[in-house]
């Protein structure tokens, strides 16, 4: 390796984003040292969790070894099962094509798994560790151990991979206001995890009960459990954070037995298990840029979304992936044309910044906008109509028409241009509709369609030929 090459990484955080993208750099050969602030041995309940759904947008930026390990352990979900108020039960599925499904996977279970395969590719993990400060030109962190002493440690390429709650992104952003600036926004929806048994139920996909502002959420777990959510609007008052019209055992009790009936009698401890914990609050963080000298953000540490369109985790792998390849492509660039270790290294992030940050805030606007849609427009008549509408349009024109829904989830288009692609396309779609019935005039929809913006073109006649 020429000594002008970049050798050595930090990474700040050894959750499942740090080492995924350990492993991925390993790969090319680099020395990486990860950095964690808790102990090997933390655990990682808190009352407030809810499972990473992967799609192949997230799982095509991991090597092939390790989406198989994530299979062996999740839960392939094709569809959401909604559960209506008046105990009916409906689907609907989340593409039209074999692979798109979610996979459905704790949060301690992935965590577990991507640390194992980043240790086998030779990455080190140094637990206990706190980060407190950086300097992006050496770039170095300071870190502090659990007996209070402090060190710099210095690589090539520094790394946050720290979370929402980044301390690299925060120490960045006050002593270089001028170059990198941060927003933080609490959403009004908390959640919190409800222990709910329900081992009879379809384990093959995301079982919802839309209540208008708020809905409950129940994911399959491998082992025939579920893990259930509540995501609902809170308030804080004297006696601290609870969720909006719930302040005792008592009142939990009564609101799930009138908004959930079909599970209330699974919820044995529903009323005492929320009361005795605040629920979790859900933040939209937006940074730009993603780095500064030779310091760069990865994951939550540069965009935490809330969880409504269940993207944050493959948004995170993707930066792993983009980063991990730009590292490769400048690295090869640099042995035929010379450089530096901090040219490679501050070229690689300025450019690494440019592709995601326009991907990061756009995800943060489709995250937040989806959850009208999670507790509420999914109930809708009008809203049901459309979505089939847009998924026969799909089947027949793919070329003219991507239901946003798949161009997120399942393509590999960045997330600004999916959702520029769609709202061109909808709104063409929108003047088609309006005034007309939906669901009885659909066929000449999508012909009128066909022929405005891809030529001549009868439904009818694909259908039966």
């Amino acid at each position: 390796m020429s000594e002008l090459e970049l050798r050595s990484v930090v990474i700040i955080g050894a959750g499942p984003v740090g080492c995924a993208l350990a492993t991925l750099l390993r790969r090319q050969g680099l020395e990486v040292d990860l950095f964690e602030r808790q102990t090997e041995s933390a655990g990682t309940g808190s009352g407030h969790s809810f499972n990473l759904t992967l799609t192949s947008r997230g799982l095509d930026c991991l090597p092939r070894s390790v989406k198989r390990r994530l299979y062996l352990q999740g839960s392939v979900l094709a569809k959401r099962i909604i559960h209506h108020r008046d105990g009916a039960i409906s689907t609907q599925a989340y593409g039209t094509m074999y692979n798109h499904h979610l996979l459905s996977i704790p949060r301690g279970t992935l965590q577990d798994l991507l640390r194992d395969q980043a240790l086998r590719a030779g990455a080190r993990i140094h637990y206990g560790q706190e980060c407190v400060d950086v300097d992006t030109s050496r770039p170095s962190a300071l870190l502090r151990d659990r007996d209070g002493s402090s060190t710099w440690v210095t690589g090539d390429l520094l790394v946050g991979c720290d979370g929402a709650n980044s301390v690299v992104r925060d120490a960045i952003v006050a002593a270089h206001p001028q170059d990198m600036w941060m927003t933080r926004d609490t959403i009004a929806h908390g959640y919190a995890e409800i222990t709910m048994d329900y081992r009879d139920a379809d384990p093959t996909g995301m079982h919802l009960w839309p209540r208008g502002d708020h809905f409950l959420q129940a994911q399959p777990n491998r082992d025939q459990t579920f893990t259930t959510s509540l995501f609902k609007p809170m308030v804080e008052d004297v006696g601290g954070r609870h969720f909006s019209g719930l302040p005792s055992a008592e009142a939990i009790s009564d609101y799930c037995a009138t908004q959930f009936p079909d599970v209330f009698g699974r919820m044995a401890e529903v009323g005492e298990e929320l009361a005795s914990r605040s629920p979790g609050q859900l933040r939209i963080i937006n940074t730009a840029p993603y780095h500064h000298r030779r310091a760069v953000l990865v994951g939550d540490a540069a965009h935490a979304v809330v969880p409504f369109y269940g993207q944050g985790i493959n948004c995170s792998f993707e930066d792993a992936a983009t980063l991990s390849s730009l590292l490769e492509k400048f690295q090869a660039a640099v042995r035929y044309e010379g450089g530096t270790v901090a040219t490679v290294a501050e070229v690689v992030v300025d450019e690494y910044s440019d592709v995601r940050v326009k991907a990061g805030h756009a995800l943060a606007e489709l995250s937040m906008r989806n959850l009208d849609e999670l507790s509420d427009h999914v109930n809708s008549p009008l809203f049901l109509a459309r979505r089939a509408l847009e998924r026969r349009l799909h089947e027949l024109r793919p070329e003219l028409y991507t239901p946003l829904y798949q161009l997120v989830a399942f393509t590999h288009m960045p997330y600004d241009a999916a959702q520029r692609l769609h709202q061109e396309t909808s709104a063409a779609l929108d003047s088609l509709c309006a005034g007309r019935d939906i669901r009885a005039e659909q066929d000449a929809i999508i012909g009128e369609f066909a022929e405005l913006y891809g030529g001549s073109f009868t439904p009818q006649q694909k259908r039966t030929g």
